[in-house]
């Protein structure tokens, strides 16, 4: 499946596949409209703990705490959220080297106009260079599963979070 072109397979799908083959044994998760489907999915998943968070940074602490525990962890949310997290984010995640993927929904782009969520689309990434934290934007011209694969293994030997900034067609079952 890694090896299919982007329009020959179902990203969500692949992207899942690429969480289980990799070991994550949790995703911390702030429901999202795109990511609604595929944590229905990771739920029914039984390798993978779904917990899910009232907001972000309650997330972030889960994601730290369950990752000091000894589990690969993931967290899902919408960019807006790691907005919102960036105490936690410096403070917690990165002084104390937390190797999280972050696979977020990045809202507010070209692809996604919705007036309300342009504001936050144009300033994410601006933010995150603000913060230090290493991320990059899933190109959908690829497959995803090694976009996954190369976050997490950043995320693993950098001993940081890393943020994937994911499209709609990504996410969404």
């Amino acid at each position: 499946m890694l090896e299919k072109g982007a329009t020959d397979c179902h990203r969500p799908s692949e992207l899942l596949d690429t969480l289980k083959r990799l070991g994550f044994g949790a995703a911390v998760a702030v429901p999202d409209g795109w990511l609604g489907e595929i944590l229905v999915r990771i739920e029914q998943e039984p390798t993978i703990r779904l917990v899910r968070a009232t907001h972000e940074e309650e997330a972030l602490a889960i994601a730290c705490g369950t990752r000091l525990g000894g589990l690969r962890t993931a967290m899902l949310v919408q960019n807006a959220g790691v907005l919102s997290m960036g105490a936690g984010m410096v403070s917690l995640a990165q002084r104390y080297q937390f190797p999280l993927l972050m696979l977020v929904s990045y809202r507010g782009t070209v692809e996604d106009p919705v007036f309300y969520h342009a504001p936050k689309g144009r300033v994410t990434e601006p933010v995150l260079r603000g913060f230090g934290l290493a991320h990059a934007r899933c190109d959908r011209h690829r497959p995803i599963g090694p976009q996954v694969e190369q976050a997490a293994t950043f995320a693993e030997e950098a001993s940081c979070p890393f943020a994937l900034l994911l499209s709609r067609e990504d996410v969404q079952w």
